[in-house]
């Protein structure tokens, strides 16, 4: 939510239309108010508001024109989950003042939040924070994600908010299909289809489906790191999270395994097929997380972080298809960097970074497949004996 663009847009809202709504939903609201958008928004559009009193808010809205998956962008989801665990006493979410769903007003729906001043690291290496800081932090994070997860979704009334059962075989099936939509999106440009997300994608789908962990359920966030949350200002825990737009009731192992993906999502040992092993990448983390170089750099270790998630959840996620849900999240975010792409090319996002996804797409997948044959490859001798 870093790199606020002040420029006009095709994003830019209505301000006058805006604030008139706004003052029927927030207390002592002083107009005209200012809104900047934040970001290049890939996602959901974020913007800061800003009104006469200096007093900033938050906005996010759907993207406009065609939403290529009808599971994407629902805003008021967002809205239900942030409001639901507001009701949860001390949890670490901003405050939520309204929910629009009239397009007419500016464009797509929308909600309005509190904006909560800390710090958001975006570097995975957490550079920004002193390295006697970063086991704290880390534990922070780790610790309100076991939080979420020991919430029952039924006593803050998020009844329906998402299926309690088979929730990797049923998003492997939701994944293939938005895959197969995604890979038809066709270039504005050039009308050219943008094509499968990996040729190897339905191999690595087929996997994990046929070893799905056992069944587990909770609040998911779906998108959880450090970027999407923030810090006290001078403080190392989490006061707020972030970017509710993935998240559904799930299975647990999925945040947890995303959430420690800098220890594990560096690079592979080796390439598919026994190959060259892959390059780093750097947007997971770098060196400072190596076994060697953990200590110096103030970083606990994965055992730690995973340990202390277990103790306060009652529940090790490393006895339960770890390394397929390893898989399962490269398959993932490769799956939706190919929908960002395809946003792009179909004119609905933002080109500056594009190429960032396009790159990310094949190396999400590479790995994806490189994990899924390395599994396949420990299963060979059993079936022989």
């Amino acid at each position: 939510m870093s790199g606020i663009t002040k420029s006009k847009t095709r994003h830019d809202l209505d301000d006058d239309a805006l604030g008139k709504y706004l003052t029927e939903h927030i207390p002592d609201l002083k107009l005209p108010i200012v809104s900047t958008k934040i970001g290049y928004g890939q996602s959901n559009p974020t913007y800061f508001l800003d009104d006469a009193a200096n007093t900033r808010f938050i906005l996010r809205k759907k993207p406009s024109g065609t939403i290529i998956s009808p599971v994407a962008h629902q805003v008021d989801r967002e809205y239900r989950v942030i409001k639901a665990l507001g009701s949860v006493e001390g949890f670490p979410v901003p405050k939520v003042y309204c929910l629009c769903m009239d397009p007419s007003l500016i464009g797509t729906p929308f909600y309005v939040m509190e904006f909560v001043k800390g710090r958001i690291i975006t570097d995975p290496d957490l550079k920004d924070i002193s390295p006697t800081e970063r086991r704290s932090a880390w534990f922070s994070l780790v610790s309100t994600l076991a939080w979420l997860h020991s919430i029952d979704p039924d006593s803050i009334g998020l009844e329906g908010f998402g299926k309690k059962t088979a929730f990797y075989t049923r998003h492997c099936n939701t994944f293939s299909r938005i895959e197969a939509q995604q890979a038809k999106v066709k270039d504005v440009k050039t009308g050219k289809e943008l094509g499968r997300a990996h040729p190897d994608f339905d191999e690595v789908v087929d996997y994990i489906r046929k070893n799905v962990p056992t069944d587990r359920t909770s609040i998911v966030h779906g998108d959880y790191k450090f970027d999407n949350v923030i810090l006290h200002p001078t403080e190392p825990r989490v006061i707020a999270i972030l970017d509710w737009e993935l998240s559904t009731i799930g299975h647990p192992l999925m945040d947890i395994v995303y959430a420690v993906g800098p220890y594990w999502n560096r690079a592979s040992k080796v390439g598919i097929s026994g190959g060259p092993p892959s390059q780093p990448r750097d947007d997971q983390g770098g060196e400072v997380y190596d076994v060697e170089n953990q200590a110096k750099s103030g970083m606990p270790t994965m055992d730690e972080l995973v340990d202390e998630y277990s103790r306060i959840v009652g529940w090790d996620p490393r006895k339960d298809r770890w390394e397929v849900a390893k898989a399962f999240h490269l398959m993932r975010g490769g799956t939706i960097s190919h929908g960002i792409q395809a946003r792009t090319i179909s004119g609905q996002a933002s080109s500056e970074f594009s190429h960032v996804y396009f790159e990310n797409t094949k190396k999400s997948l590479d790995g994806a497949l490189a994990r899924v044959r390395e599994l396949k490859g420990a299963e060979i001798p059993r079936s022989t004996l």
